[in-house]
């Protein structure tokens, strides 16, 4: 009996994983340790980088405590409500007999690719103490003075955060309750356990890994919000961390100091947190695909089905129809007064913005082409480091893992900063800017969002296809070319999608880093907003708000695609 040898050709990666952890952590640790020499400079404050180093600016964080003490307070609170907001939802949605499930599914992803700029803008103008419409209609209707509703205020800011980011809690528990083991429940009626003791007793404790990550996401991610504080925040003299770092570098003179000192007190308290977080989910399975397949049973609420119908109508009405339809209303308006009658309406906003004013025309051009760039470059480079993570024999794997995720512990607003400061110091004409500067900082930042859109997939495709085809004879790149990235077709694309709505919906980073020369959206609508009349910014916002509901979309086709795929033939 004679055995036939096969010699399999050995593994080769394009990018060595050093390679790739020194070139993500180069791209990270020169902004941060801008950051640390400018907060440590007791010396010019405009030299970079610093000659002379002391501890004063930490001191005089004390200054700023009511900045500190605000952002606390809204992260705290938004976070409660919006992870209690994803609970309820994510349970209405995925574990009950809840009538329009589909469509629901699909309202509820929305407000958050949307951007929270687009509600911050439609909520200072439905909410605002005086001029806003519930306020007006209220008045109108009553008789009453005063308003009912004040999103200029911190209640209002915590609200209206909560609202844009509650869809996060959703996908994040949603998606646990979709895998859980319905067994306990199941166990729990036996036993005479009725709905909400089932609920409280077996569901939520079983949710608890999940609702911890959701909510500890959710707190990083408020620590670092701009758009919202900025807008609604500017009426009441709401100051938090970040729209006081802007406010400091924008001063004249500008106190880079001062504002370096609150990035990294900022970026301390993110990076503790994304710590935290990666506690809390080690050692935790997420394999979804197994040889058991778990579907939940539905809950038949009874009576109560339709109270859930209307609390989750309810919050699509705040969170996208009535934001939505007030910035459509208001962008067809020829005066910042509204008026109902039809025949007064107007395309001229949308005209004067698209092609009429040069900035905001370039503004949105320069948008797509950063969109289509970033999603390219990040859906690539994402690829790259997931493949490598994921099939590397390397036992450099998993840090590698860990620093691509890295740029999640820094609030965009403080990276540009510090990005900033780097272009500055590069012997690089013409960098300073850019839309090259921009697109850079866009792909380092979206880097781990990318990475876990692609990784996702690359786990799903057995490693035993790949294998085979290097058995035959074929070589790295005729593997990938041939079997990995058909099979990744549809994961990159979607990659790719979601990469172009971040990027275009993005702000923080952009107010620091886009120029004359390389307006995009944030920063053009944020100015609109400032001098151009309420009808031409909600236009501008419109515009914004089509190209990533394109982009969303493009996504829910691929996606849906995918899935059609791999169910089984009947």
């Amino acid at each position: 009996m004679s055995a036939i040898a096969v010699k399999r050709r050995p593994l080769r990666i394009g990018w060595d994983v050093t390679l790739q952890c020194l070139a993500l952590l180069l791209l990270l640790a020169i902004p941060l340790a801008l950051l640390v020499t400018s907060a440590l400079n007791v010396g010019d404050p405009q030299q970079i980088p610093a000659k002379e180093f002391g501890l004063d600016n930490f001191a005089r964080l004390g200054i700023h405590v009511d900045w500190i003490r605000n952002t606390l307070i809204i992260a705290s609170f938004g976070t409660l409500i919006a992870t209690a907001l994803g609970v309820l939802l994510a349970w209405i949605l995925y574990r009950t007999t809840l009538p329009g499930r589909r469509i629901f599914d699909i309202l509820l992803a929305i407000p958050y690719p949307l951007g929270p700029l687009v509600g911050a803008l439609a909520w200072n103008e439905l909410g605002a103490p005086s001029g806003g419409l519930i306020n007006e209609a209220f008045t109108a209707l009553t008789g009453l003075d005063g308003p009912i509703i004040n999103t200029s205020s911190m209640t209002g800011i915590i609200l209206v955060m909560a609202i844009f980011e509650a869809p996060v809690a959703v996908l994040m528990i949603g998606a646990a309750m979709q895998r859980m083991d319905p067994t306990l429940e199941e166990c729990s009626s036996v036993f005479g356990g009725g709905r909400a003791r089932t609920a409280f007793k077996v569901t939520l404790p079983l949710m608890l890994p999940a609702i911890l990550s959701a909510a500890l996401f959710l707190f990083v991610s408020m620590l670092g919000a701009f758009a919202i504080p900025a807008i609604l925040g500017a009426g009441a003299r709401i100051q938090v961390i970040t729209t006081g770092i802007y406010s400091l570098f924008q001063g004249y003179p500008p106190d880079y100091p001062a504002a370096a000192a609150l990035g990294l007190l900022i970026i301390g308290l993110t990076a503790s947190l994304v710590w935290l977080n990666s506690w809390v989910l080690r050692g935790r399975s997420y394999v979804v695909v197994s040889g058991k397949n778990y579907r939940p049973r539905q809950i038949d609420m009874g009576r109560w089905t339709w109270l859930l119908f209307a609390f989750i109508s309810l919050y699509a009405l705040v969170s996208l129809i009535l934001p939505i339809a007030t910035l459509l209303m208001f962008s067809l308006q020829s005066t910042s007064s509204v008026s109902w009658d039809v025949s007064t309406w107007t395309l001229g906003n949308y005209r004067y913005v698209i092609f009429d004013f040069p900035t905001t025309r370039a503004a949105i051009v320069n948008s797509l082409l950063l969109g289509v760039g970033t999603g390219i470059v990040g859906a690539l480079a994402a690829t790259l480091i997931a493949w490598t993570v994921h099939r590397s024999p390397s036992r450099g794997r998993k840090f590698l893992e860990q620093v691509a995720m890295l740029p999640q512990a820094f609030p965009h607003i403080i990276f540009a900063f510090g990005f900033l400061w780097t272009i500055l110091i590069l012997p690089i004409q013409g960098l300073y800017g850019s839309l090259i500067a921009l697109l850079i900082a866009y792909v380092i930042l979206f880097i781990p969002l990318g990475y876990r859109s692609i990784a996702g997939v690359i786990v799903q495709i057995d490693k035993s296809l790949e294998e085979s085809a290097r058995v035959s004879g074929a070589s790295w790149s005729r593997v990938m070319r041939t079997v990995t990235v058909p099979l990744l077709r549809g994961g990159l694309v979607a990659t790719w999608a979601l990469l172009f709505m971040v990027s275009v919906r993005e702000v923080s980073a952009s107010v620091f880093l886009s120029g004359p020369d390389s307006q995009v959206l944030g920063p053009a609508i944020l100015n609109f907003w400032d001098s151009g009349g309420l009808p031409r910014v909600s236009a501008l916002a419109m515009v914004q708000a089509v190209i990533v509901l394109a982009a969303l979309l493009v996504i829910r086709l691929v996606t849906s695609g995918e899935t059609r795929v791999a169910e089984p033939a009947k």
